[in-house]
């Protein structure tokens, strides 16, 4: 009758809805400690490979607790199911007391094996409920871990990545500006328009070396010209300074070999003249001509960008990658 009494209001409150849950989970349900994190190690030490892997093992774990989660779902269900059917027959087991004493002793006696029965298997019901409810809310507190573990581990990553895309882009600038000077074709067309002084004709069988000491500006008008030396160069450009958004004019026929950001030349076109002859007109506002166009002398390559110090074009002369002195050739 004691354990009657005892069991009576656990029955009751299945009945209702009321599952308890705190009944305590063997220690084999425990579980293990999670890894120490991998974000807490300075990101500035990892190697690309290094985040690569560590993000791998993160992605392996997240995907075995949300399998295992998954799965604690269904199985929960299945036990609270269970808990009620049994909850039930436990009420009516212990409702039903000594009635089957008119069966005789062995009839009561089964009886009170059944009400056992039935009394062990809801506190095993009672005690898998609260397990699966414990380790499921330590499920969703591991990813919601593992999510904070795994946000900086990728923006650095993606850092790299996109750092290594700029240096591969870079490099190839670089690679393309060093091309640009490596080969050299005589144009057909080697007519000039000058900026300034309208359309001369070059000497065909001279080609681009008939135009020194008489070689136009890239820039038309009067501008403050003054001679520079870029970082890189190995030899002397010239300055030159006029108008934000001036145009700025090839000096002479030939064919675009570059026109791209370049190191400390900024926006740069550099057209081939023939003959490894090239001119480049650097630190350009925008650029109007794309590789593998064919100008005429005159035309537009660009306008002049605008700086701290006001508006100034670089401008160099180069026989093959050599920077000749421009001075002559302008006949300064």
């Amino acid at each position: 009758m004691r354990r009657r009494a005892r069991l009576a209001p656990i029955a009751l409150a299945l009945l209702t809805g009321a599952a308890t849950s705190g009944a305590e989970v063997p220690a084999a349900y425990a579980p293990a400690a999670p890894p120490p994190s991998a974000a807490a190690r300075p990101s500035s030490a990892l190697a690309e490979n290094d985040f690569d892997r560590l993000l791998a093992k993160l992605d392996a774990e997240e995907k075995a607790l949300r399998a295992e989660l998954d799965s604690i779902g269904p199985a929960l269900e299945l036990t609270r199911r269970r808990m009620v059917a049994r909850g039930r027959a436990y009420y009516r087991h212990v409702r039903a007391g000594f009635l089957p004493v008119g069966g005789g002793f062995d009839a009561l006696v089964d009886h009170a094996a059944r009400v056992e029965r039935t009394r062990l298997a809801l506190e095993r019901d009672l005690a898998r409920e609260a397990e699966l409810t414990r380790r499921s809310a330590e499920l969703a507190d591991r990813l919601t871990h593992l999510g904070a573990e795994r946000a900086p581990l990728e923006v650095h990553r993606e850092a790299m990545n996109r750092a290594r895309v700029a240096l591969a882009q870079e490099e190839e600038r670089r690679a393309a500006f060093a091309r640009a000077f490596e080969t050299s074709v005589r144009p057909d067309y080697l007519a000039i328009y000058g900026a300034d002084t309208g359309p001369a004709e070059l000497d065909r069988r001279a080609g681009f070396r008939s135009l020194l000491g008489r070689l136009p500006f890239p820039i038309a008008g009067r501008a403050e010209v003054r001679k520079v030396s870029r970082r890189g160069a190995g030899g002397p450009g010239v300055e030159l300074t006029a108008l934000d958004g001036a145009p700025v004019r090839s000096v002479a026929a030939g064919r675009v070999a570059f026109a791209d950001t370049y190191a400390d030349y900024g926006l740069t076109v550099i057209v081939d003249h023939g003959e490894r002859h090239y001119s480049v007109y650097a630190n350009l506002g925008a650029a109007d001509a794309r590789a593998g166009d064919q100008l005429p002398g005159g035309a537009r390559v660009g306008t002049v960008a605008s700086g701290p110090d006001g508006a100034k074009l670089y401008f160099e002369l180069r026989r093959g990658a050599e920077v000749i002195d421009p001075g002559p050739w302008f006949g300064m």
